[in-house]
């Protein structure tokens, strides 16, 4: 999964993206966010804060493999002394980010996006989010090829649609993501 990751984010010039550490069963995208940062680039993960509540940004400042599970999920987050952004802060000119990685558990044909349930990204992205991504950074969804197209998957007006995805077989463009910066 790192390589066609890896071809996403060197097509481009970035500065900065946002991403996020791989559960057991996620695509893996450690081995390309690794090279994007010892090539100079700037990598921010999610941070999950409260539920309920959008997500904060920390800046990865080592290795991808530096990163300790933390809170409730266990997911790799930044270090505890890294400033955690808001949304808003994350989007702004002076962070710079030009691409977004947001990882779900498959796609529709439309680019409905299915995640883990706990909404964060909708929360924080979506349509009615805090930080709507309209406009945006190139935002592309990552899930293994076999999660594309998953029938019946209809996104409400609140979801986040993702236009794009990169899967272990290269970028999927979807058919009629009406969302955020297509880019694709």
């Amino acid at each position: 999964m790192a390589a066609p990751a890896w071809d996403l984010i060197s097509s481009r010039p970035i500065r900065s993206l946002l991403a996020y550490a791989a559960l057991p069963g996620e695509p893996d995208l450690d081995p390309a966010l690794d090279r994007f940062l010892a090539s100079g680039g700037t990598v921010y993960l999610p941070v999950v804060t409260e539920v309920g509540r959008p997500l904060r940004f920390g800046r990865v400042t080592g290795s991808m493999a530096s990163l300790e599970p933390q809170g409730r999920w266990g997911i790799r987050e930044p270090h505890q002394d890294t400033e955690l952004l808001s949304p808003a802060q994350l989007l702004s000119a002076e962070v710079g980010l030009d691409l977004v990685f947001i990882p779900a558990l498959g796609f529709g044909a439309d680019g409905a996006r299915l995640g883990n349930g706990g909404g964060f990204y909708d929360r924080t992205f979506g349509p009615h989010g805090v930080a709507p991504l309209e406009g945006g950074p190139r935002v592309i969804g990552v899930c293994f090829a076999r999660e594309l197209d998953l029938p019946g998957l209809v996104a409400e007006d609140w979801d986040l649609r993702i236009p794009a995805a990169v899967t272990e077989r290269g970028l999927r463009t979807f058919d009629s993501a009406r969302t955020q910066s297509d880019g694709a």
